[in-house]
């Protein structure tokens, strides 16, 4: 049954202090977003978020997280909050409710955008040096804060990334791929939760995390990075957000600089933990795992079968490697541990 998602926006839009004026659809992707423009001239972004991805005391708590961080002064979206005050509302969509929330407009372009085709590797140099000092804002809030009690996430832990029900789904068993791959993924997982397993989770290593903090949610506007798009936000390492950060970049001889713009932009704020450094690799394998996971939980983007074999590629070449350094940077930190401990 073919949605109207234009009616469904406005039947949202009655329940907020809005007189819309233009209601347009910018995304119909994960969640369904509309931009909004008021009789007043102000405008706002409308998501009608994805069944069954979180509750609403998962959403609302998104929300507590990012008032925390604009009361620390980064530049993070505004709430609007409904006439009864609450901070979603919803609507039916065929039958099934949905949650919808509102949030204000902010005019910029992303930094994919700004990057796109660039090889200017000063430039790109500088891009990245910018968000690996905002990854430290985010990590020092994130690092110091309390969340309320009845604040709820999930966690890119070992089992949130490669448990028996990981957030993005059983990626060794997807479809498309074959019976050798799927037993290649199938070891892959369960050599990395043994060393997620060994890692330490304390706050100088782990806390909440963007967790999709590429360029193309970064936003850039007069001086200023906008985040946008906290709908992944969890509990995690911060290794896992240096690697989605790196995600996008494709040739090799980039990485390596642009990583170290990475680190270079983050230690101006906050001091890295040596081990952090060495196992970024490691979740960068962990990303395009869960990547395989993500894509067979969504057909509707691509029916091209190549579209989930990229990743796994990726991983494949990079794996045997990768664990292997891995397995010498965790041994080290445990040993430390429990000389530490002795």
């Amino acid at each position: 049954m073919q949605i109207d998602w234009l009616a469904c926006a406005h039947d949202a839009l009655r329940q907020f202090p809005v007189l819309p004026k233009t209601v347009r659809l910018i995304s119909r992707a994960e969640n369904v977003s509309f931009f909004v423009e008021a009789e007043e001239s102000e405008r706002y972004v409308l998501r009608i978020h994805r069944p069954e991805y979180h509750t609403l005391t998962e959403l609302i708590s998104e929300q507590v997280w990012t008032e925390a961080l604009l009361a620390d002064g980064i530049d993070v979206p505004v709430v609007v909050k409904t006439t009864d005050h609450e901070r979603y509302t919803q609507v039916s969509v065929n039958g099934v409710t949905r949650n919808v929330g509102l949030l204000q407009w902010v005019d910029g372009e992303s930094l994919r955008e700004r990057s796109r085709g660039s090889d200017d590797v000063e430039d790109l140099t500088r891009i990245y040096k910018d968000v690996g000092h905002l990854l430290a804002i985010l990590h020092e809030q994130a690092s110091r804060w309390n969340p309320p009690a009845d604040f709820e996430r999930h966690s890119f832990d070992e089992h949130g990334l490669m448990g028996e029900q990981p957030f993005w789904g059983r990626f060794w068993e997807a479809s498309d791929l074959t019976r050798d791959q799927l037993d290649r993924l199938l070891s892959m997982r369960n050599r990395i939760y043994a060393l997620l397993s060994r890692l330490p989770k304390d706050q100088d290593v782990y806390s909440l995390i963007h967790a999709d903090l590429h360029t193309g949610n970064l936003i850039s506007h007069g001086n200023s990075l906008h985040i946008i798009d906290f709908d992944d936000a969890g509990f995690g390492w911060h290794c896992y957000d240096f690697a989605v950060a790196l995600s996008e970049i494709q040739e090799p001889d980039l990485r390596e600089p642009l990583l170290n713009a990475l680190f270079e932009g983050y230690e101006q704020k906050r001091n890295l933990t040596h081990w952090v450094k060495d196992l970024v690799p490691l979740f960068n394998v962990i990303r395009h795992l869960v990547h395989i996971g993500w894509i067979d939980a969504r057909p509707d983007l691509s029916r091209d079968p190549s579209y989930k074999r990229r990743p796994y590629q990726q991983a494949a070449r990079q794996f045997d490697g990768v664990i292997a350094k891995a397995e010498s940077v965790i041994a080290g930190i445990s040993r430390k541990e429990n000389t530490a401990l002795s």
